[in-house]
């Protein structure tokens, strides 16, 4: 697939940002905490200054939100690079390999360009608007299972869990019931691109950030997965909540569960 300059050089930032990540990956890191649950290392930050120098370099007027440094640069762009350069840091930290590197491309209000790299597994998911989406060079398909009955689901939990959890553990308990099992793995940007690719059937979260989904957006949506927020629309962003499924009825069901 002939992909554009803008997926292209994506694909360059997240292939060096990985190898950033592989060089601190099982060692002794500086970790500092955000918020509970919710860690940094010089690997994330090392990984995101090598990413977006990379971006800069190429597209000098665009803007960012990437998820250690916030909103930069250019605001007045309508081009936007919503990045992760660490997505499942705690999985980093205690060196379990499914981690990753999300880098999304906005323009205006639309996601155009995705690419999901997971460094250690050496797995690269891209997709361009229009053009389809692509795991390691080959063209991905979702599930085509229609109930959840035979289903196996991916979810997250949100930062605020100890706090604020009565709606996530009920989710995670209907759908524990109601699916053949279901799965956290501690990458949302994974979870997305599993689900685009039919490792899973379906994904939902709430709390998320745009660097957690922006990627996975587009790479769902060109592979052919259905995308909506917990209200069926497209205000992924604003309502901090997205479900991912392989086809239009098992997302309807998904939903309607969610909603109950």
């Amino acid at each position: 697939m002939k992909f554009s300059n803008f997926t292209h050089i994506a694909m360059k930032a997240a292939k060096t940002g990985g190898d950033v990540l592989m060089k601190y990956y099982g060692k002794p890191l500086n970790i500092e905490y955000k918020g509970a649950a919710n860690p940094v290392s010089q690997a994330d930050k090392n990984a995101q200054k090598k990413i977006v120098s990379i971006i800069k370099e190429a597209f000098p007027m665009h803007s960012f939100l990437a998820e250690e440094e916030g909103l930069k640069d250019n605001a007045e762009s309508d081009f936007c690079w919503i990045i992760d350069p660490l997505d499942g840091t705690i999985n980093f930290i205690h060196s379990l390999p499914i981690f990753c590197v999300s880098i999304g491309l906005r323009h205006k209000k639309e996601m155009i360009a995705g690419v999901i790299y997971a460094p250690y597994l050496k797995e690269l998911f891209v997709a361009e608007k229009g053009k389809g989406a692509y795991f390691n060079g080959r063209k991905m398909k979702p599930s085509k299972i229609e109930q959840e009955g035979g289903s196996l689901a991916v979810t997250g939990f949100p930062y605020g869990l100890k706090s604020d959890n009565e709606r996530v553990f009920k989710n995670f308990r209907d759908f524990t019931l109601r699916s053949e099992a279901v799965r956290r793995i501690g990458s949302a940007a994974l979870d997305m691109a599993y689900t685009a690719c039919g490792r899973f059937d379906f994904f939902w979260e709430e709390g998320i950030s745009a660097w957690d989904i922006a990627a996975g957006i587009i790479i769902a949506k060109e592979a052919g997965c259905s995308v909506s927020d917990y209200q069926g629309g497209s205000d992924y962003f604003d309502n901090q909540s997205i479900v991912v499924s392989g086809n239009k009825t098992l997302h309807k069901q998904v939903l309607g569960i969610i909603n109950e």
